[in-house]
C-alpha cells in the first residue's frame, strides 16, 4: 500500500470540488446553547490561554469535565468544554469553521476524508510520542484514515468492533410481565405483545425521528440479516444493493412493530434525547439504542441502571450475529486554526493512557479502543457482555481507501444522496411510502450514480481510480479481511 501524498491528493481534488462538498453539508442558524443543545464547562489551569474542547458524547460529560480539571493545570491552560447534542454537532462545527472559530479539539463529524480536512484547514497535525502510540492495538493508525504522509492527524480512542442496532430492555418489566430476552424478530414481536397484553407498561420506543440513527441501526441489522456489505455497498461486487432482502427484512420489522401499535405515542417524531429520556424513566419495556446507552441513561436517571438489560442485535431467525467493520477513522482531531496545538496534542496523548481508557469504559459510551480494560472497569454487566460479544462477532472489513489511497479523491467529490435510507425508513414506517422495495431500488441507483459521477470527476483530474477499487471478490463473511 502507498502512503497518500498531500500535494498529489489535492491536485486531484481541487478546492472547488471541496467547496462543493462543504456546501452540500448545508447551513442554517447556529444551535442554541439552551434547552440542552449545548453545555459549556471547563477548568482553570493558568494563563496559557483557553483550550476549547467540543464533544457530543452524552455519557462522557462527567469524565471530560474531570479530565479537564486534572490536566488543565498541568498543561497551564484553561480548558473550556462544550457538549453538543449529536443532532446539533455537525451544524455547530460548520458554523465554527465559517467564522474561523473551530475548537482546539473536536470530533470530525462532517463526512470528508482526512486529506480533504487537512487541506481545507479543518485539522492540524497531532504530535504523539511513539510510546503513546504503541499503547494501542496494532493497526490502530491507518494511512488515509488517521494518518497522512506518515503524520498523525486523527486519534482513534474507540473500538471499531461495535454495532448499534441493539435491543435494550427493562429487566424489572421483563420479570413482571414474564418474557425472555429475544433473539429473533419473532421473539421480539412476541415479547412486545406480552407487554402490550399486560397493559401496565408501554412496549417500546426508539428515535424514529432521527434520520441518521435510523440509518445506522438498519445498516447494522441488515448486515446481521445477511447483507454482504455495509451501508448499502456490497463488499464482493462493489455494487449498491439497498434492496437486498436483509434491508427489507429489517425495515419490515420496524414497520410491523409500528403497525401493531407497540410504539409509544409520539415516537415517529422522537429525536435521540426524546426516546432515550422516556425509556430511562423506567416505564417502557424496550428501546433501540447503541452500546453507549448505559452512559447516557446514567446521566438522565442513574436509578435505571440496575434495570438495564440488553438482548443484543436481533437476526431474522435467531442466527448468531456476524458483523464486519473497517478500520477506525479519527475520533478526535486538533483544530486547524488552533493556537494551542502543543497543549492540545499533549491533552490528546493522555487519551491513550490506561487510566483514561478505563475511565472511558466506565463512561459506558462506545467501547474503548483498549477493550482489554473493560473487564476491570466500573461498568454494568450488560455493557461488559456487549463488549465481549463485539470482540467475538465483529470482523475487519475491506476498505477501498486502504487498498488505494486515490479513493480519497473520489470521496472528497461525493455529495450526499437525498432522500437517504433514514428518510425511506421513516416514510415507510409512517405510511407515506407504500412500495418499500421500489424506494430502495431508487436509493441504490442514486448512490451508484453519485459514486460513478465522483469517480468520473476525480479521473478527469488525474486520479488513478475506478469502480473496481470497491470490489473485493475474495472477501468472506466471518473472517478478517487482509490485503
Amino acid at each position: 500500500m502507498t502512503r497518500i501524498n498531500r500535494r498529489a491528493f489535492m491536485g486531484g481534488v481541487g478546492l472547488a470540488g471541496l467547496a462543493g462538498v462543504l456546501a452540500a453539508c448545508g447551513e442554517s442558524a447556529p444551535p442554541s446553547t439552551g434547552g440542552g443543545a449545548a453545555v459549556d464547562g471547563g477548568a482553570t489551569g493558568g494563563s496559557g490561554g483557553t483550550l476549547r474542547w467540543w464533544h457530543h458524547f452524552g455519557g462522557l460529560q462527567d469524565l471530560h469535565e474531570e479530565w479537564a480539571a486534572t490536566y488543565g493545570p498541568e498543561l497551564g491552560v484553561d480548558i473550556e468544554i462544550t457538549y453538543n447534542e449529536p443532532s446539533k454537532a455537525i451544524e455547530a462545527l460548520q458554523l465554527a469553521n465559517q467564522s474561523n472559530q473551530l475548537p482546539d479539539i473536536y470530533t470530525p463529524l462532517i463526512g470528508l476524508p482526512l486529506p480533504a480536512l487537512v487541506e481545507a484547514g479543518w485539522i492540524h497535525e497531532i504530535t504523539l510520542s511513539q510510546e503513546a502510540m504503541s499503547r494501542l492495538p496494532e493497526g490502530s493508525f491507518v494511512e488515509g484514515l488517521t494518518m497522512l504522509d506518515g503524520k498523525v492527524y486523527g486519534l482513534p480512542t474507540f473500538s471499531s468492533k461495535q454495532y448499534v442496532g441493539l435491543v435494550w430492555y427493562n429487566a424489572r418489566i421483563a420479570e413482571q410481565v414474564g418474557f425472555e430476552p429475544p433473539k429473533s424478530y419473532d421473539d421480539l414481536l412476541a415479547a412486545l405483545k406480552a407487554v402490550a397484553d399486560d397493559g401496565t407498561y408501554a412496549p417500546m420506543t426508539m428515535a424514529l425521528g432521527a434520520v441518521g440513527r435510523m440509518r445506522e441501526q438498519i445498516d447494522d441489522m441488515a448486515q446481521a440479516a445477511g447483507f454482504p456489505g455495509y451501508q448499502g455497498l456490497r463488499y464482493d461486487t462493489g455494487e449498491y444493493e439497498y434492496h437486498h432482502d436483509g434491508y427489507l427484512a429489517a425495515i419490515e420489522l420496524y414497520k410491523e412493530i409500528a403497525d401493531r401499535g407497540y410504539l409509544l405515542p409520539g415516537t415517529n417524531g422522537f429525536q435521540i434525547p426524546d426516546a432515550r429520556g422516556r425509556w430511562a424513566a423506567g416505564e417502557i419495556a424496550f428501546h433501540m439504542d447503541g452500546p453507549y446507552s448505559p452512559g447516557a441513561v446514567r446521566a438522565l436517571n442513574p436509578d435505571m441502571l440496575p434495570d438495564m438489560a440488553v438482548a443484543g442485535m436481533m437476526t431474522p431467525n435467531g442466527e448468531e450475529v456476524v458483523a464486519t467493520r473497517g478500520a477506525r477513522y479519527a475520533d478526535w482531531v486538533l483544530g486547524g486554526t488552533s493556537e494551542l496545538a502543543e497543549q492540545a496534542s499533549q491533552l490528546l496523548e493522555t487519551f491513550l493512557q490506561e487510566d483514561y481508557q478505563r475511565a472511558l469504559a466506565a463512561g459506558m459510551d462506545q467501547p474503548p479502543i483498549r477493550t482489554d480494560v473493560v473487564a476491570d472497569a466500573d461498568v454494568i454487566e450488560p455493557y461488559a457482555w456487549l463488549v465481549e460479544e463485539f470482540d467475538k462477532r465483529v470482523f475487519r472489513a475491506p476498505q477501498a481507501l486502504v487498498r488505494n489511497v486515490e479513493v480519497a479523491k473520489v470521496q472528497a467529490k461525493q455529495t450526499p444522496v437525498s432522500p437517504e435510507l433514514g428518510n425511506v425508513i421513516q416514510g415507510y414506517v409512517g405510511g407515506e411510502i407504500s412500495d418499500l422495495r421500489a424506494e430502495l431500488v431508487k436509493l441504490s441507483d442514486a448512490h451508484s450514480k453519485a459514486l460513478d459521477e465522483a469517480i468520473e470527476a476525480a479521473v478527469a483530474e488525474g486520479a488513478d481510480v475506478s469502480r473496481s477499487d470497491w470490489e473485493f471478490p475474495d472477501w468472506q463473511r466471518g473472517t478478517d479481511y487482509t490485503y
